[in-house]
């Protein structure tokens, strides 16, 4: 919806405000439809708006009548009638028929409660001028961004790092914890982004800044239920099929032209189905793919267009048109990209912004439902390690787990002393092995053998400890994995002036079907498919031995055709294996073993030669990815650090 920005001193007599409308303005791509600014001794707010509801009246920063309460707000608030209604029986008057009044009404009517009031996405700071506080608050899934630092006694706060880059106080430093998780888990975790002294207020969380400091505090967290009670497959298709028509029609609300992202993927297809039941008006969709044998995933978006009555355009990105878009995706997203297909995704969002405003996305449900067998699935692997050591003698657990789906790995296998650890060697790019091989030792010193990273997801895991073990997967996948996804859809949408919109990280839905067993997301196929199970592993299981998303597909099957609904998930490839030998292997040694690279001590230049030289028999592209995450990450630095 908006960029947002501010400077906040309760330190000192007056805040300098003299750099808010740089930082406010390199934000336009966020808000072109408006701009606005509010100045007081201590707190200076920026805002840059694209006008979804409201159009005429939602110029921000806004005040409460009195003057009292200032805000600046990203997002949607798509319950906001409600509260609203709510506000008007205590006594409250409205201005404006947007969402932006309604959460200053409801902070200054229920404080800090108001958040466990709205259904949305959102980042927004609120100042409270009697109390000479900021109160500042992100939605609970982290689907809009907020990233903060301070310099001296003055914090900055905005919708995206580029507006801090701007202040010339701010010293551009990468972190090299980040750099380390980005590596491997292809994002930086935690509140921790690659630049040092910026921080991202997590999701789920709100804070205070007044004259005593910052206090950070979480409002929401996923639901992790240890006991669940089975209420039958029909109780859970039914209450699904409510709360997904729920979170798409809120999703729906709008006063410019919606569209929607169809890949042809179960996702998207089940939201555009869902669509077009709910609009008068025929509902525009819009794909991209690859001009590559297996990329290109047009047949089942075209399917399912013709199945929905859509309007449906696709567009094809070449190996040449991604190579020179790159750069610039790693310029509007201020850090390396964690998934190739972002440049895609920027590019169709810049095609569909000449029709549509708001853009509807299949994000979350992959997370939430069991969609990555591969990895989600790896408990039944674990299980057969603790099996094998309980009950065999050392001297045959190598040749049973060889047996059980170990194969060539069962001396890995058996190395492997915790559930975290098995977690890390199937969820990887790079390895922490095979980082500790590539880093130079200044790097290895840096981060300490990972401590931090590791440290994180111990948290994780022992928040899940005494759970159920695949349901402890999800949890990791729906606090980590999905942040990635939110954060690239934000960053690639908002940048052509689109605001995308995720009916599957509806918070309700989340929390009903955290209670749903796992036995109804990921399905073995019959009995007999079980009992194979044990001769196999999750990478060979998934969805040959088993049903992911099983419910979800269920649902899927009475609105879709069945070729979409049961068909195995693809997600959204690009063919860099194949790129990386059609000329982008040279374009990988030009950057990363030049004099440049080598001499920023991160990487040893024998061992990324070796990597680049030697194709890795891997599937799904994964050593293609590896290069590429190298060449991210020096793009990043040249243009992002060293400038």
């Amino acid at each position: 919806m908006c960029g947002i920005t501010g400077l906040i001193n309760f330190k000192e007599e007056q805040v300098d405000h003299s750099n808010l409308k740089d930082m406010t303005e390199c934000l336009s791509h966020r808000g072109p439809d408006d701009s606005g600014y509010f100045f007081d001794d201590n707190v200076a707010f920026g805002f840059k708006r694209l006008s979804i509801i409201d159009v005429e009246h939602g110029h921000q920063p806004m005040q409460t009548i009195d003057k009292d309460y200032t805000i600046v707000f990203n997002g949607e608030i798509y319950n906001f009638k409600a509260v609203r209604d709510t506000l008007k029986g205590y006594g409250y008057h409205f201005q404006t028929n947007c969402d932006t009044e309604v959460i200053l009404y409801a902070y200054k009517h229920w404080g800090r409660e108001c958040l466990d009031k709205f259904n949305g996405m959102f980042a927004f700071a609120i100042y409270n001028k009697k109390e000479q506080c900021v109160f500042i608050a992100r939605d609970r899934l982290g689907i809009k961004p907020l990233y903060y630092t301070f310099i001296g006694e003055t914090m900055l706060f905005a919708s995206e790092m580029k507006s801090i880059l701007q202040h010339p106080g701010f010293v551009r430093k990468p972190n090299y914890n980040a750099i380390s998780s980005y590596l491997t888990f292809r994002y930086p975790l935690g509140e921790q982004p690659v630049f040092d002294d910026i921080k991202r207020l997590s999701p789920g969380n709100f804070m205070i800044l007044n004259k005593s400091g910052i206090n950070i505090r979480k409002y929401w967290e996923i639901p992790f239920i240890k006991n669940k009670e089975d209420r039958g497959e029909a109780f859970y298709l039914n209450k699904i099929s409510e709360l997904l028509l729920n979170a798409v029609e809120r999703r729906m609300i709008s006063d410019v032209p919606i569209g929607a992202l169809l890949s042809g993927g179960l996702d998207s297809s089940i939201i555009v189905a869902l669509m077009s039941k709910l609009s008068d008006d025929k509902v525009k969709t819009y794909s991209i793919g690859f001009n590559e044998d297996g990329y290109d995933e047009s047949y089942y978006s075209n399917l399912v267009a013709k199945h929905c009555g859509v309007d449906h355009l696709s567009l094809t990105l070449t190996q040449d048109d991604y190579i020179q878009k790159l750069q610039n995706a790693i310029l509007i997203k201020d850090s390396p990209l964690s998934i190739p297909h972002e440049v895609a995704l920027y590019e169709i969002c810049k095609e569909l912004k000449k029709y549509t405003t708001v853009v509807i996305s299949g994000e979350g449900a992959d997370e939430l439902f069991g969609g990555y067998g591969r990895v989600q699935r790896s408990p039944m692997d674990y299980k057969k390690i603790q099996f094998v050591n309980k009950y065999f003698p050392e001297s045959i657990r190598s040749s049973m787990l060889k047996i059980m789906g170990a194969g060539n790995r069962s001396e890995e296998w058996l190395s492997i002393n915790s559930h975290m650890q098995h977690f890390f060697s199937v969820y990887h790019w790079f390895s922490f092995e095979e980082k500790s091989s590539i880093f130079t030792d200044d790097m290895l010193g840096y981060i300490d053998n990972d401590k931090s990273n590791i440290e994180y997801w111990e948290n994780d895991f022992n928040h899940v400890s005494g759970g159920n073990e695949y349901d402890a997967i999800l949890y990791a996948f729906e606090k980590n994995h999905l942040t990635c996804l939110l954060d690239r859809l934000d960053s690639m949408s908002m940048a052509a002036g689109v605001e995308a919109r995720v009916p599957f990280v509806d918070h309700e839905l989340i929390e009903f079907v955290s209670t749903i067993p796992f036995k109804y997301k990921m399905r073995w196929k019959s009995p007999l498919h079980k009992v194979l199970s044990i001769f196999s592993n999750s990478f060979n299981a998934s969805e040959v031995l088993d049903d992911s998303k099983y419910i979800l597909r269920k649902f899927g099957a009475t609105i879709l055709p069945s070729e979409i609904a049961f068909r195995k998930k693809k997600g959204f490839p690009v063919p860099l294996d194949s790129w990386v030998n059609k000329g982008m292997k040279s374009y990988a040694k030009e950057i990363l073993l030049d004099d440049v690279t080598i001499r920023r001590g991160i990487f040893r230049a024998d061992m990324v030669e070796k990597l680049i030289n030697n194709k890795q028999n891997i599937k799904y592209d994964f050593w293609g990815k590896k290069i590429w995450m190298l060449l991210n990450l020096e793009i990043w630095f040249r243009e992002l650090v060293d400038k």
